[in-house]
């Protein structure tokens, strides 16, 4: 009898240690595969000219900071062309340390309403590219942000967000932004919320109307004056904050005021 459930208990772990080797061996080959995207990404030639493309974004960034310093309208438009030569050039000077704990040849496309990001990070652990893809929504509160990472992989493995929730956050009151999570249809959305003055801009609040990720561009629009006098008047998709009295799994309402998914 022993001898059996000793066999029967050997059995056992062999198909358990069977099964490890193997869950393992499965998540390591698909941290081994690339995204799609970024190996679109990195396909794509370069600007011919990358520090006039790194130029062109800083004057296009420094413009709309003067223009969110007037009243009135303002627009910018930035493309990932631009952002990708940001990357290249300036990114290993103005943050050596991410090079140096294995970051490489970070890339972002944008189309379809998202904006995907990857880069390969290397150490003596790990050899994968790690990406993330996110879409961003205004909501029914000015400066009031949605955000939804969509998808956080190791290569083709997915990663849960749980693991970045608070890192996020850091990183977020880093920067002098509030930042709430928020679970709808078992989806984590990050509510981060602009300010809508700046120091030194004594005209007006500052009032963001519109976001869009389309084509290769960033684009986002906006008013600056005074926010009694001023309405808000928000464009395209509107994420609704969920309210007291709404219910728990309360969806994500269009401009024309449908349900829709964020």
């Amino acid at each position: 009898m022993w001898m059996r459930l000793i066999k029967r208990l050997l059995l056992v772990g062999a198909l358990l240690v069977g099964s490890l080797g193997a869950t393992a061996f499965w998540a390591h080959r698909e941290t081994k595969k690339v995204p799609e995207f970024y190996e679109r990404a990195i396909a794509a030639p370069p600007p011919q000219d990358v520090a006039e493309s790194v130029e062109q974004l800083e004057s296009d960034v420094q413009k709309l900071q003067d223009d969110v310093a007037q009243p009135g309208l303002w627009q910018a438009r930035f493309a990932a062309e631009q952002i990708n030569a940001w990357l290249i050039d300036q990114l290993p000077k103005r943050f050596p340390t991410l090079e140096a704990k294995g970051l490489q040849e970070p890339r972002v496309m944008i189309e379809d309403g998202l904006l995907m990001a990857a880069a390969r990070f290397k150490d003596q652990r790990l050899d994968a590219v790690l990406s993330c893809e996110l879409s961003v929504q205004l909501t029914d509160q000015p400066n009031r942000l949605a955000v939804s990472i969509k998808q956080i992989r190791a290569g083709a493995l997915p990663l849960p967000l749980s693991q970045f929730k608070d890192r996020i956050k850091l990183i977020a009151s880093k920067t002098n932004l509030n930042l709430q999570w928020e679970t709808r249809d078992g989806e984590s959305i990050a509510l981060i919320d602009l300010p809508d003055q700046y120091p030194g801009h004594l005209d007006g609040s500052v009032i963001i109307e519109s976001i869009e990720l389309a084509d290769q561009h960033l684009m986002v629009t906006g008013q600056t004056g005074d926010l009694q006098s001023s309405t808000f008047a928000p464009q395209g998709e509107i994420y609704k904050l969920a309210q007291l009295d709404d219910e728990p799994d309360s969806e994500t309402l269009s401009d024309n005021g449908s349900p829709r998914d964020l």
